[in-house]
């Protein structure tokens, strides 16, 4: 039977690739180059203060490239944080499919945060700003898929646990709270890396995993002693 968080995962990635198409102009592989290069702009700059001649310029290319595959910067910005969060949720989704133990699972998702903390990063410093800036701070077209992805995430820790639990590895009275508890956290490690001094994203990710494990009365981290976790993304 199918990890009912992948399937609903799976339904969300979907929703968010079809959301996507209906904003390109022109889509293909330089679409995507752009689109990366874009999210690293809204992230560094306030939505307002931003322009496709900006951008263009951050980027070394022409704006009429940008034109090209996108009509305006709104259509731009929503499809830089679509993509964002397609490729964050695709790889939750292969590695997922990966491995069965729910401590590698849980463990490998966790390892995501640091694989992608660039990506991360930008989408929080994005959902920060559009979340408690003014009315101007950016389009509100992609809040619905953005609470998808963290609604996505919760479940995947949240049937991690519960299916470690029902296998005796795992010892927790409450895992949708543990599940909660753990996604909080992982937003507080990347909105308290835009703060100075802050802990890296790394370093903090290895912590809380740390506590993870001792909070599930779980002997150890399996990335640590499991080839195949190790190689699965890393």
């Amino acid at each position: 039977m199918e990890f009912a968080a992948l399937i609903h995962l799976k339904d969300r990635v979907k929703s968010v690739k079809r959301a996507t198409t209906r904003l390109y102009r022109n889509p293909g592989v330089r679409a995507e180059s752009l689109l990366e290069a874009a999210l690293e702009c809204f992230a560094d700059e306030d939505y307002g203060r931003v322009t496709i001649p900006l951008i263009a310029k951050k980027m070394g290319v022409a704006h009429s490239l940008i034109y090209y595959y996108f009509k305006n910067k709104e259509s731009l910005y929503q499809s830089s944080v679509l993509h964002a969060l397609d490729r964050m949720m695709t790889r939750y989704s292969e590695l997922v499919a990966q491995h069965e133990s729910p401590a590698e699972r849980l463990s490998a998702c966790l390892d995501l945060n640091v694989e992608m903390s660039e990506t991360l990063r930008s989408l929080a410093r994005i959902m920060f700003v559009n979340a408690c800036g003014p009315k101007d701070s950016g389009p509100k077209f992609i809040d619905s898929f953005v609470e998808d992805y963290y609604e996505s995430e919760k479940r995947l820790f949240a049937d991690c646990i519960h299916t470690g639990v029902e296998a005796g590895i795992f010892s927790c009275p409450d895992p949708d709270e543990m599940a909660a508890f753990i996604s909080r956290n992982i937003d507080g490690i990347y909105f308290g890396c835009f703060m100075p001094h802050g802990t890296p994203i790394p370093a903090a990710m290895r912590y809380l995993k740390g506590v993870i494990w001792g909070l599930l009365d779980y002997a150890g981290d399996p990335s640590a002693k499991s080839p195949s976790t190790s190689k699965s993304g890393r």
